[in-house]
């Protein structure tokens, strides 16, 4: 009996040593240990960059212009739209629709102008995510800025937008300028003039 308890204690000390040795707890797999190598970092600077971006902005061109056809081509149905109005001193609840619902025609919509600068790309494989700070207008005034996060994926060999999430800051344009007019996009393309 003792012989028993001792081969148990000792095996599982072993499995315990194993366990600190690795990089994290083991994953086991019946009575073998198998070690997960880690997962690579996205990377910047992967050559896909431009095409992400000219991606972003034909979703944005589509959206401000209410565009219905061009934002189906610019978007996954299936994905999220996820945002959240801020002030200083209030946080609303994040509001939720469809890709799907976000793509309905409006026939009262008023076209604005949604651009954005300063964007932040990680790339691996065929999924992106895009975070950059914008500025949206509406009849030449800004009605508020804030931070766009985008997350794309490359379906038949074009990137498109698969979930949006923003925050809505009309106190925060002050913090959140971009450097120059020049530096924001997309630069053209809108139905309403880009009072500069």
């Amino acid at each position: 009996m003792k012989r028993v308890a001792a081969a148990a204690s000792l095996c599982m000390s072993l499995l315990a040593l194993s366990a600190c040795a690795s990089d994290g707890p083991p994953v086991t797999s019946g009575a073998t240990l198998v070690k997960s190598p880690p997962i690579a970092a996205p990377t910047f600077g992967s050559g896909e960059e431009d095409a992400i971006l000219r991606a972003v902005d034909r979703f944005l061109l589509a959206v401000g212009n209410h565009d219905t056809e061009a934002l189906k081509d610019a978007q996954v149905a299936e994905g999220t739209t996820f945002a959240q109005q801020r002030t200083k001193s209030e946080a609303k609840p994040v509001q939720r629709r469809s890709n799907a619902d976000f793509a309905k025609p409006n026939p009262n919509a008023d076209y604005f102008i949604e651009r954005y600068w300063n964007p932040t790309v990680q790339v691996r494989g065929d999924i992106a995510q895009v975070w950059a700070p914008y500025e949206l207008r509406n009849n030449g005034q800004v009605v508020h800025c804030g931070v766009d996060a985008f997350d794309l994926v490359k379906l038949d060999g074009k990137w498109r937008v698969g979930n949006v999430m923003f925050t809505m800051e009309p106190d925060a344009c002050g913090e959140i300028q971009p450097p120059a007019v020049s530096d924001m996009r997309p630069r053209d393309g809108w139905k309403e003039a880009p009072n500069n």
